[in-house]
C-alpha cells in the first residue's frame, strides 16, 4: 500500500509540479471521504471542484486510489485529510506522496477535535482510537471551520464569501443537531446499537448512545463471540443492527433474528452527509419507539 501511490504517479508521468491553471478555474480540492466532499462544496460552493479518494462503500484500511485519482490528487491546490492517527490510507501513503510535492496546501480537517477512543473496536485500530471523526455535528463544526480557514488562505480573494457560507453552514449542522435529539427523544442515554465495523463511535458519544462492534479485530465473530453478542443483545435490549455496505451481513442477521432485532444499512462514507446522520437517527428513534 505505501508504494502504490508513487508507482501510479511515475506511471502517469506526474511527477512535475501541476501545470499552470486558468485563473477562472474553479480550485481543485481533493478529501479523503465523500462526506469531506460535502463540507468543502457547501463552503466553497461554485469555486471550488473535488476529488474523492475512497469511494462510498471502500475501506480506508486496504482501499487503492485509481491512477485517474491519483493524477487528479497531484493536481489539486489543497488537499483535506481526516487527520486521524488511525485513517490508515493517510498515514501510510497519501500524506507520505504528498511531501513530495509541496505546493500543495495539506489541511488536517481534525485539528482541534476532542478525539475520542475506540469504542467497541476490539482492537481494530492498532494505532488506537476511533477514526470517523466526520460523523457527528460537534466534530463537524470544527472541521467546517478548519476547510473555511484552509480556502480563505488558497483563495484570498473570496474570503468574503467563505465567512458566510461557514455561517450559513454551521447554522444547518446546528438544526441538524436539534432535529437528531429530537428524533432520538429524551431516552437516549438508555439505547444501545450494534454495528458490523465500530464506525458510528462519535455519533454515538455525542447523543448519550453505545454502539456493540460485531467484528473483532476487523475478523468474523468466532461462535463463542456470536453467543456473548446474542445474550447482551438480548439483555440490553438491542434493536438494531447497522451494517456497512460491501461487510458481512451474515452473523448481523443472526443476531437480529435471535433478538428480534433489525439488520439496516448504514455507510459512514455516504457524501450526503447531513441526510445520512438524519436516517440514522430517525432509524433508531423508530425502533426503539416500537421497541
Amino acid at each position: 500500500m505505501r508504494a502504490v501511490i508513487p508507482i501510479l504517479l511515475l506511471s502517469l508521468g506526474c511527477g512535475t509540479a501541476p501545470a499552470a491553471r486558468d485563473a477562472a478555474e474553479r480550485i481543485p480540492v481533493a478529501v479523503s471521504v465523500p462526506p469531506q466532499a460535502y463540507f468543502v462544496e457547501k463552503i466553497g460552493g461554485d469555486h471550488v471542484r473535488v476529488e474523492v479518494m475512497i469511494p462510498t462503500g471502500s475501506s480506508h484500511v486496504d482501499y487503492t486510489p485509481s491512477p485517474r485519482q491519483v493524477a487528479a490528487l497531484a493536481g489539486a491546490r489543497i488537499y483535506i485529510k481526516v487527520g486521524h492517527p488511525a485513517f490508515e490510507i493517510e498515514t501510510h501513503s497519501i500524506v507520505p506522496f504528498l511531501d513530495r510535492l509541496p505546493e500543495i496546501l495539506v489541511v488536517d480537517m481534525s485539528q482541534g477535535m476532542s478525539l475520542i477512543a475506540g469504542e467497541g473496536s476490539e482492537g481494530h485500530h492498532p494505532q488506537g482510537g476511533d477514526p470517523h471523526v466526520w460523523v457527528a455535528p460537534s466534530t463537524v463544526r470544527v472541521a467546517a471551520r478548519n476547510i473555511a480557514a484552509a480556502l480563505r488562505k488558497a483563495d484570498p480573494g473570496h474570503a468574503a464569501e467563505y465567512a458566510a457560507n461557514l455561517r450559513a453552514f454551521e447554522a444547518e449542522i446546528d438544526a441538524l443537531d436539534r432535529e437528531i435529539r429530537d428524533r432520538l427523544g429524551s431516552a437516549a442515554s438508555a439505547r444501545k446499537f450494534m454495528v458490523y465495523h465500530p464506525s458510528w463511535g462519535y455519533f454515538a458519544h455525542e447523543y448519550g448512545l453505545e454502539q456493540i462492534a460485531i467484528e473483532a479485530e476487523g475478523k468474523e465473530p468466532s461462535a463463542q463471540r456470536l453467543i456473548q453478542l446474542i445474550d447482551r443483545g438480548r439483555a440490553e435490549n438491542v434493536k438494531v443492527i447497522f451494517v456497512q455496505g460491501g461487510f458481512p451481513r451474515k452473523s448481523a442477521q443472526v443476531i437480529a433474528d435471535a433478538v428480534g432485532g433489525r439488520v439496516l444499512t448504514a455507510d459512514p462514507q455516504e457524501r450526503d452527509w447531513a441526510n445520512n446522520l438524519r436516517r440514522v437517527a430517525a432509524e433508531l428513534g423508530e425502533a426503539y419507539r416500537h421497541g
